[in-house]
């Protein structure tokens, strides 16, 4: 399945622009100019904080992870799963073989978050973790996939996780 290399790059897209919003600053013709309302402002600036707030209730052994320290590739990994995935689903709209494999007894869709899970796996020392939420503007694997995952509406479905659980809860962060 081809749609990892796409989810990274969604990532990337997201990352230029996402939690800055700096195009917002900049009209058509590139002249220096706000052109967002100061409402469509206020409720990015809104949606920015749910990000935030939601790492930084993340915690590793005694530490939390800085929201604001990983918000840009927090969301860029949010939208680049949600881009990703509708690009999937709309291929698998055309391509009806399923995407199975031999001896699992999972859906395409659920192996496609599979396959965006397997991505991040890793082992870290201790040391390593504290230093990554001291000073790496990237949430440690585990919660680049349990927050990611947790947002996404579709995921949630896949895997009918209910209402409410820790990877469906009530209050999902999204962007656009």
């Amino acid at each position: 399945m081809g749609f990892f290399p796409l989810s990274l790059f969604s990532h990337l897209y997201f990352f230029f622009f996402s939690h800055r919003a700096e195009g917002r600053e900049y009209d058509k013709s590139g002249n220096l100019k706000e052109w967002w309302q100061q409402s469509t402002i206020q409720k990015f600036q809104e949606r920015m904080k749910c990000f935030e707030n939601q790492y930084s209730s993340y915690q590793l052994g005694k530490d939390n992870v800085n929201g604001k320290q990983t918000l840009g590739e927090n969301v860029a990994d949010n939208g680049g799963l949600t881009a990703a995935f509708h690009a999937f689903s709309k291929w698998s709209q055309t391509n009806h073989d399923p995407l199975m494999l031999p001896g699992l007894n999972y859906s395409s869709n659920q192996l496609f978050f599979i396959g965006f899970a397997q991505v991040w796996c890793s082992i870290n020392t201790p040391e390593a973790l504290k230093l990554q939420i001291r000073n790496d503007p990237h949430t440690p694997s585990k919660y680049r996939v349990v927050g990611t995952l947790s947002n996404s509406v579709d995921f949630s479905r896949a895997f009918q996780c209910p209402l409410g659980s820790p990877m469906n809860p009530k209050r999902k962060c999204v962007v656009w």
